[in-house]
């Protein structure tokens, strides 16, 4: 009889601290910080990858940059109309390809980054942990990238026709394109990632308690809290 009392006893301290501890405001330490601002980018990143593909399943022109559909039709006009609608899908399909493998490669990336001062980031509100992220690792990102393009596109017919119609194009239009498909559709893919994934953690810094992490929950808690009553933060 005494032992149950005891373990009840434990159990209403145990939930009743848990309440006091989150009360108390305590401070998250850096390594806290650091890893709420990677459960984000890797919660948003999933989220892009996840609606930019449904948009390219859906439509694969649609995952095309604006960019290639002047080349395209300077295909046309060189005599290889047959072709482009072929191209087109063999480019939507790579991309699609490429797409699905990249959550991995950002996901990887995320754990490389050095988030330097983790509370500016946390308090910069918006889409800052992705500049931070796109701005050391987007050049890793695109090399990685553009690998994977090459070699999906080296499976199709589509790298026989691009010079072709790039160095056309380019002999009189201001803004020039890659020679390599795999370069030029690399830079805009990166870009078009990393502008859904700062999207998403927009949406997600509105509802951070919707992912269900306690670390997340206990950073931005604090820094919430302690930006809305003009505490000084830090480390």
């Amino acid at each position: 009889m005494k032992s149950k009392s005891i373990f009840l006893l434990a159990l209403v301290f145990f939930f009743s601290s848990c309440s006091t501890l989150s009360k108390l405001n305590i401070k998250p330490s850096a390594l806290e910080t650091v890893m709420a601002l990677q459960q984000i980018l890797n919660s948003s990143t999933f989220k892009a990858i996840k609606k930019l593909h449904k948009l390219n399943s859906d439509d694969p022109s649609k995952a095309l940059p604006a960019e290639i559909q002047p080349v395209l039709a300077g295909l046309k006009n060189l005599g290889y109309g047959a072709e482009i609608e072929k191209i087109t899908k063999q480019v939507g399909d790579v991309s699609g390809i490429v797409l699905l493998e990249s959550e991995d490669i950002i996901k990887q990336s995320i754990k490389e980054v050095d988030f330097g001062d983790a509370v500016s980031i946390v308090t910069g509100g918006k889409d800052a942990a992705t500049q931070v992220l796109k701005n050391n690792m987007k050049v890793v990102v695109r090399k990685k990238y553009a690998e994977k393009l090459s070699g999906e596109l080296n499976k199709t017919e589509v790298n026989k026709y691009w010079p072709i119609a790039a160095n056309a194009y380019n002999l009189f239009s201001k803004n020039k394109v890659d020679a390599s498909m795999s370069n030029f559709l690399a830079d805009r893919a990166v870009d078009g990632v990393f502008l859904a994934i700062g999207h998403e953690e927009q949406e997600i810094r509105k509802d951070y308690k919707s992912l269900g992490n306690a670390v997340v929950n206990k950073v931005f808690d604090y820094y919430s809290k302690n930006q809305k009553t003009g505490t000084k933060v830090g480390f």
